[in-house]
C-alpha cells in the first residue's frame, strides 16, 4: 500500500464532501412555484485538439510514480482518481509559478493538457485510462472535467491571476499560510501548514457568497507554485500537498516510522474535517433557505406589478455564454455585465446580467423589466425574457435577454478608429431613429416615461445601423405636476441636464438635453467630455472652457464656423442641400442642449425639425447664457454629487 501525504487525503475527502453536497450544486430557478436543476458540463468531447499544444510539464510523473502504483494495484476508482487529480493539481502548481495564472487559457488547451496526461501516464508504465475514467465519465470526481482548469467568474471570488488571489486573501484575512507553509514541508512542518490552509480556504470562501465559494484548489496550488520555496515539484511539497511520493511500493517499507507519524496526523486531520461535515451540513440548510427566499422574493416582486414574462433557464443561459467567458463580454458598466449568447438552436441574444442583486437593487430590476414588457417601439430594445436563480456556487443571479445588436453601441461605433465611418444619411437615421424612440417615451405612454440615463453607449445598433435606447434602470414615471425632485443623483457626466445635476430638479427636458449631447457626438465624431478625468482633481479656478462638448460647440459657433463642428471626415463629401441639413441638425443639437429649460423643445418638436417639417428657431440657439463653469474643476461634477455619476466610456477616446 503506497503511503499518501495530506493532500491525498484532501482531496479524497473533498471527493466524498461533494458526493454527499451534490444536491448543494442544484439551481433554484425563477420561475412560477420554483424548479430545482442540477447543472452539469458536459464534458464528453475529444481531447484530440489539433494544432494545440499544453503548457503543463508532466515530466515529474518520472520522479513521482505513485500515481502508476496506486491505480496498478487494483485500486478502486475513486483512490485512483484522487491520485490523478493530485497529478494535474502538480502540473497545475507549476504553471502558476511560471504564469501566475490559475487557468488554462481555452477548453481546446484543457482537453490537449488532459491528453498529453495520459500520454506521459502510459510512459511511465500506466496501462489504464484514468483520464477517461476520472475526467471524461465524470462518475467519480463529478465535478471535475475538461472545464474544470478554465476560468469560472462564480468560484473563489471569480480569481484569475495571482494578485487577484492575494487581494482576496488580504480581504479575508488568511494571511498565516504565507508564514507557516514557506519553508520545507517536513513532516513536523506540514501539520501547521495544512491547518493554516483549511482556515484561508474557509475565510476566502465565505468573503462574499454571492460570487462563488469553492476556493479549496486554488489554495492548494498557491501554496505550492507560489508560496512554498522548494516549489511544487520539491519532494517534501509534493509528498504534504499533493500525497505525491518517490519511492515506488517495493520501497515503502524502509520509512514505516515516518509513515506512523503521518498516520497519526491524517487522523487528526480526519477528525477536523468530521468537523467541518457537520458544519457544511448546517450551512447548506441555511444557504438553501436564503437561496429559496431570493428566488421567491423576486418572483413575488414581478407578480405584484402585473408583470408575466419569459423565463429561461439558468443552465441554457450559462451554456449560452460558454460560462460567461471573457471572449462573450460584450460590455458592462456600474449596473453589470452584458454577454453574448448562442443557444444550441442557432438563436443569438444579448445576456444582462445584473451586479447588485441585493434589495437595494430591486428598483432598477424592476424598473428595466416592467418598462420593456409594458413598450413597445422599434427604436426601443426588445425585451425576449429573464431568469432569476440562486445557488451556492453561483451565488443570487439576475438576467435579462434582449435581442442581439451585431454593432453594439453608438459610442463603440462612433469611437472605435477601426470601424467604417458613418455617413451623412445613416447619422441623420440614427438621430431621427432616438427622437422617435424618446418621442414614443414622453407623449405616447400613460404616464410619462423619463429615461434619465440617455448617453451614446445606451444607444445600441442592429444590423442596418438603426438606433434601439436601451438600459430602462433609472427610467422614472413622470408625476401630476410633470416634474420630480430627487436628492439621488444618477446619471452619466457630460450628459446630465444642469438643472437636474445643480438642482435634482428631473422632467422630460432632461432627456431633451443629453439627446442634444449625443446629437452633437453624432455630428462631430467627438465623445460628450474631451479631456481625462484626472485632470478634474488639479485645483484650477478656471475650467477648459472645451471641457463639454456643449461649450465646445458653441465657442466655434460663436466665431461663425459653425461647420467646423462637423465631423471633418462627412464634411469632404457634402453638398448645399446637405450643408444646409448638418447646419439644421447643429442648431438642433444646441437648442436640445441649452442650459435654460424652457429654451429646449420637446422630443416630438425635436422629431419634426429633424424631418423637416418645422423651422428651427435659430434666435433661441443664440440666447445663451454662461454655465455657471467658474468654479474648481473637482467641484464641476454636482453638476452637484460627483460621486454619483458615471464617467462616460468614451472619454478615453477624447482627441488630444
Amino acid at each position: 500500500m503506497v503511503p499518501i501525504g495530506w493532500g491525498a487525503v484532501f482531496l479524497g475527502l473533498l471527493s466524498l464532501v461533494l458526493e454527499l453536497a451534490a444536491a448543494s450544486e442544484g439551481l433554484t430557478i425563477g420561475r412560477t412555484g420554483g424548479t430545482v436543476l442540477a447543472s452539469r458540463i458536459d464534458s464528453r468531447r475529444s481531447l484530440h485538439e489539433e494544432n494545440v499544444t499544453c503548457p503543463l510539464d508532466f515530466s515529474f510523473l518520472k520522479k513521482f510514480p505513485w500515481i502508476r502504483d496506486v491505480c496498478n494495484e487494483g485500486a478502486k476508482t475513486p483512490g485512483c482518481c484522487t491520485a490523478a487529480l493530485a497529478g494535474m493539481g502538480l502540473g497545475m502548481a507549476k504553471y502558476l509559478k511560471e504564469t501566475e495564472l490559475f487557468h488554462l487559457h481555452d477548453l481546446p488547451t484543457s482537453n490537449a493538457c488532459l491528453s498529453s496526461f495520459r500520454i506521459n501516464l502510459r510512459r511511465i508504465g500506466l496501462q489504464r485510462d484514468i483520464v477517461q475514467d476520472c475526467f471524461e465519465q465524470q462518475r467519480t470526481l463529478d465535478n471535475y472535467s475538461a472545464y474544470s482548469f478554465l476560468y469560472n467568474p462564480h468560484e473563489c471570488q471569480g480569481i484569475y491571476t495571482v494578485k487577484e488571489f492575494r487581494s482576496v486573501q488580504a480581504a479575508a484575512g488568511s494571511m498565516s499560510m504565507d508564514t507557516s507553509c514557506q519553508g520545507t514541508l517536513s513532516v513536523g512542518h506540514c501539520g501547521p501548514c495544512v491547518e493554516d490552509m483549511m482556515i484561508a480556504v474557509d475565510k476566502m470562501g465565505t468573503l462574499n457568497s454571492s460570487t462563488g465559494t469553492n476556493c479549496f484548489d486554488y489554495v492548494i496550488v498557491y501554496v505550492a507554485g507560489i508560496v512554498n520555496n522548494d516549489g511544487p515539484w520539491g519532494v517534501q511539497t509534493a509528498r504534504c500537498l499533493f500525497g505525491a511520493v518517490v519511492e515506488s511500493s517495493s520501497q515503502k517499507g524502509r520509512h514505516m516510522g515516518v509513515y506512523i507519524g503521518f498516520g497519526v496526523g491524517i487522523a487528526v486531520f480526519i477528525l477536523i474535517i468530521l468537523c467541518g461535515l457537520i458544519f457544511f451540513a448546517r450551512q447548506h440548510r441555511k444557504e438553501t433557505a436564503i437561496n429559496r427566499e431570493f428566488v421567491t422574493r423576486n418572483n413575488c416582486m414581478l407578480q405584484s406589478n402585473g408583470i408575466t414574462p419569459v423565463w429561461f433557464e439558468w443552465s441554457n443561459i450559462r451554456s449560452a455564454t460558454r460560462n460567461f467567458s471573457r471572449d462573450r463580454l460584450l460590455g458592462g458598466g456600474s449596473y453589470g455585465s452584458v454577454y453574448k449568447a448562442t443557444f444550441k438552436d442557432g438563436r443569438t441574444v444579448a445576456v444582462k446580467q445584473f451586479r447588485n442583486c441585493t434589495p437595494d437593487g430591486d428598483p432598477g430590476f424592476l424598473n428595466e423589466v416592467e418598462a420593456l414588457i409594458k413598450l413597445k417601439h422599434r427604436n426601443l430594445v426588445n425585451l425576449q425574457g429573464c431568469c432569476i436563480a440562486s445557488s451556492r456556487r453561483f451565488g443570487h443571479q439576475r438576467l435579462l435577454v434582449y435581442n442581439y445588436m451585431s454593432n453594439r453601441s453608438l459610442a463603440d461605433y462612433l469611437f472605435n478608429p477601426f470601424n467604417p465611418v458613418l455617413s451623412w444619411e445613416q447619422r441623420q437615421n440614427i438621430a431621427i431613429g432616438v427622437a422617435q424612440g424618446l418621442a414614443y417615451l414622453h407623449t405616447d405612454t400613460e404616464p410619462q416615461i423619463i429615461h434619465r440615463d440617455i448617453k451614446s453607449s445606451n444607444i445600441l445598433l442592429d444590423e442596418n445601423l438603426d438606433a434601439h435606447v436601451a438600459d430602462f434602470g433609472l427610467a422614472k414615471l413622470a408625476s401630476e405636476e410633470n416634474s420630480l425632485q430627487t436628492s439621488h443623483l444618477k446619471g452619466t457626466l457630460g450628459y446630465v441636464a444642469p438643472e437636474y445635476g445643480l438642482y435634482g430638479q428631473l422632467t422630460e427636458k432632461s432627456d431633451v438635453y443629453s439627446f442634444g449631447v449625443c446629437l452633437l457626438e453624432l455630428l462631430s465624431g467627438r465623445p460628450a467630455l474631451l479631456i481625462d478625468p484626472k485632470k478634474t482633481e488639479q485645483n484650477v479656478e478656471t475650467p477648459d472652457p472645451n471641457y463639454f462638448i456643449t461649450e465646445w460647440a458653441w465657442s466655434l459657433i460663436e466665431r461663425d464656423c459653425a461647420i467646423d463642428v462637423i465631423d471633418s471626415r462627412i464634411r469632404v463629401t457634402r453638398n448645399h442641400h446637405s450643408s444646409m441639413m448638418m447646419k439644421r441638425y447643429l442648431m438642433v443639437a444646441m437648442l436640445c442642449a441649452h442650459v435654460m429649460v424652457s429654451m429646449r423643445p420637446t422630443m416630438r418638436e425635436v422629431l419634426r425639425m429633424l424631418e423637416g417639417h418645422s423651422e428651427v428657431p435659430f434666435a433661441s440657439v443664440l440666447e445663451r447664457p454662461l454655465l455657471p463653469l467658474s468654479c474648481k474643476a473637482s467641484d464641476l461634477a454636482k453638476l452637484g454629487h460627483y460621486e454619483a455619476l458615471e464617467w462616460p466610456a468614451s472619454h478615453k477616446n477624447a482627441p488630444s
